[in-house]
């Protein structure tokens, strides 16, 4: 029989567009303090990490709009500065990304990268 102690050798490498999961997601159109400003996006979401192994830091995330008709008319990219640990869930709450494009219906968000650190096996 084998032992036990190996099983973590046996882990995927890092891939964080595979262990983050993003839900709950609402994206809304921020109300502006003058007539002649637009208003912003602002983006609530919620994110698991579902690895065992990895800590991820760094997160960058694309913010991709769409008309009433699900074409693509924008995109952009932030790097949120946070860690989220293996098996850990995070509250993303109201990141504010720039004007709202005219037209813009919905919006979505992906995971582009992060930096991964192994995590310290639990004992």
């Amino acid at each position: 029989m084998a032992c036990q102690s190996g099983q973590r050798e046996n882990q995927l490498p890092s891939n964080a567009y595979r262990d983050l999961l993003i839900d709950r997601v609402v994206w809304e159109k921020g109300d502006s303090k003058n007539v002649k400003d637009t208003a912003t996006n602002l983006h609530t979401f919620t994110l698991t990490n579902t690895s065992d192994a990895y800590a991820y830091r760094q997160i960058e995330v694309r913010f991709n709009y769409f008309d009433s008709t699900y074409h693509k008319i924008g995109s952009s990219q932030k790097i949120l500065d946070k860690t989220i640990g293996p098996r850990a869930a995070l509250i993303v709450g109201k990141i504010q990304d720039g004007k709202v494009q005219a037209g813009a219906k919905s919006s979505t968000v992906t995971i582009v990268n992060a930096v991964a650190e192994r995590a310290e096996p639990e004992k």
